[in-house]
């Protein structure tokens, strides 16, 4: 959406494959990641 919409550079002129290759670490960490609580 920040691409498309937004038009927020670097994102903006980005090819498919660098935008996905920056998301999909981060998408697929809060998707299958541990949800450990805070540390106090």
């Amino acid at each position: 959406m920040v691409r498309y919409v937004l038009r927020l550079e670097p994102l903006a002129s980005a090819d498919h494959t660098t935008v996905v290759a920056a998301v999909a670490p981060n998408l697929q960490r809060y998707l299958t990641g541990r949800l450990d609580p805070p540390e106090a």
